[in-house]
């Protein structure tokens, strides 16, 4: 198939199935992504015939000459995906919010989001949407703000319990 079918094809079956390996689960950033013939056959181009594979997963589906990049487990080991990281900081950080929100009953909402970057070594927007995670409707904290400064306390109704 060529270039412009692929882009084509690709934007379909990334829209219909989602953008990630159907093997391994990785998404876009973490590996190559390629369009796979379930079938084998390269001139089966029917979309139920397609999937989203990474490049790695797609060579061991299909086994032939190597590729001209590297499809091992060759990346280094200590380099984590960002879903894994995700999964272990963010309780780090709930935890981190209860903890200086029992100590003083509110929390500068500044001061949550950089120190709680800092202590965890997270990026400030990464701890601003773990913060505004915990102050949604379904959140246990709420903003109140007194003049410029926004703080971080328990919402009203959880705090009464």
């Amino acid at each position: 198939m060529n270039g412009r079918t692929r882009r084509k094809l690709y934007k379909l079956i990334a829209d219909r199935d989602g953008e990630y390996c159907k093997c391994c689960q990785a998404l876009k950033w973490e590996k190559l992504l390629v369009l796979d013939h379930r079938d084998n056959n390269s001139f089966n181009n029917n979309p139920e015939n397609l999937q989203i594979l990474c490049k790695r997963c797609n060579y061991l589906k299909n086994p032939r000459e190597p590729p001209d990049e590297c499809v091992s487990e060759c990346e280094s080991s200590d380099q984590t995906s960002e879903l894994a990281v995700n999964r272990l900081k963010e309780p780090m950080f709930k935890q981190y919010v209860a903890t200086r929100i029992n100590e003083s009953g509110q929390v500068s909402e500044e001061d949550l989001v950089n120190a709680g970057a800092e202590r965890l070594d997270l990026s400030p927007v990464t701890t601003k949407r773990y913060l505004n995670k915990l102050c949604s409707s379904d959140g246990i904290y709420e903003r109140a703000s007194s003049g410029k400064t926004a703080f971080i306390r328990y919402k009203k109704e959880i705090s009464q319990i």
